[in-house]
């Protein structure tokens, strides 16, 4: 296991301040930890694993949440297996591959109910149209992105070979990214929601050219081992709580959410309109809650999007969703009231002034 990044560092001090409207609750009772490892850790573009720390709400439930670094080789779900990760968030294909290897991890929490998975080129780019990726470049952030890229080109019957497509990993650094797509080194880009929100946080206009279909999944979910669910549940239900209520805080102040996300990845904000930017695409698109509750588990969604991964030997057959989804959670994760996340926002606007985007 690598050293927490200094991202994570960065962000325990950015939460100082913060944290002191619940600094009598937090020293009256013992912080409990929990590891989580999720896609990005060093975009503010899943803002709810900044907003849980910065503005409190983890916290104020005596939890300290450790921001594992994402960039590994290591599969996400052998963190879980092997125990230094309580929880990881993974993409629709490593939870359908982890289910078909016979893992058993358990989906508590869908953090995007529906992601624009897919294919992006530059606004300007003249590839209008999936047909028109016939012998181009298409960047990644890693390896697993490549099933996001067959199955793009498989919904208009096509696969890399058939269109003469290759493919690059350019890394998950907004910045690289961003400079692939704009200096010709990629013809396009194919990756989830976090990774287009780095590419506009850098200052690129980027445009869709995904079919809606193949954007219909729940594109990262919060995932836990589901053996030591039972003795993990303490911890768990509050940090999906905490998870809940900031994402909701996004949707009460935006702007107070982007200040609050500032304090852990400054760098986002150097040009404001590009950091104001990615966290409003993420409030309203990547991360808009589309079901009654937040992180609801949508079994008929997990079923509708298993026929192209069992069509290209993704996964062998079919899984029934009830073998990896785990809805015992989602109560908890919504036990909370649009006044407490109201009162911890305006703790922290009201200890922030100086902070505080307007």
């Amino acid at each position: 296991m690598r050293e927490f990044s200094s991202l994570y560092t960065r962000a325990l001090l950015g939460a100082a301040v913060g944290a002191l409207a619940f600094g009598s609750l937090a020293h009256a009772q013992e912080m409990k930890e929990l590891n989580i490892i999720t896609p990005n850790d060093s975009s503010c573009g899943m803002y709810p694993q900044w907003n849980g720390t910065n503005l409190g709400f983890w916290p104020a439930a005596g939890l300290k949440v450790n921001l594992l670094p994402s960039e590994t080789s290591i599969p996400y779900v052998a963190f879980l297996q092997n125990g230094d990760a309580d929880l990881v968030v993974l993409d629709s294909a490593q939870v359908l591959q982890a289910a078909d290897a016979g893992l058993p991890i358990k989906v508590l929490y869908e953090a995007y109910n529906y992601a624009p998975e897919g294919i992006v080129v530059t606004a300007d780019s003249p590839i209008k149209t999936l047909q028109d990726l016939k012998g181009t470049t298409i960047g990644m952030a890693s390896d697993r992105d490549l099933i996001t890229t067959i199955i793009t080109l498989d919904s208009i019957g096509e696969t890399l070979e058939s269109f003469d497509v290759t493919t690059v990993v350019v890394g998950d650094s907004g910045p690289v990214m961003a400079g692939s797509l704009t200096n010709g080194t990629i013809d396009a880009f194919a990756g989830g929601s976090s990774d287009r929100a780095g590419i506009q946080a850098a200052g690129v206009e980027i445009r869709n050219i995904t079919p809606p279909e193949v954007s219909r999944n729940p594109g990262n979910s919060i995932t836990g081992w589901g053996p030591s669910l039972e003795d993990k549940r303490p911890l768990i239900e509050p940090f999906l709580r905490g998870w809940a209520m900031a994402q909701h805080a996004g949707v009460v102040d935006t702007k107070l959410t982007a200040s609050a996300c500032r304090e852990s990845i400054p760098e986002q904000f150097e040009k404001l309109e590009n950091g104001l930017r990615l966290i409003n695409t993420s409030v309203y698109e990547t991360q808009l809650r589309r079901t009654k509750d937040y992180g609801e588990l949508q079994p008929d969604v997990w079923a509708a999007i298993q026929g192209p991964y069992v069509k290209l030997g993704e996964i062998s057959k079919f899984i029934e969703p009830d073998n990896f989804l785990d809805a015992s959670f989602t109560a908890a994760a919504n036990n909370w009231t649009l006044d407490e996340v109201k009162a911890a926002m305006g703790k922290w606007k009201e200890e922030n002034p100086d902070r505080v985007i307007n």
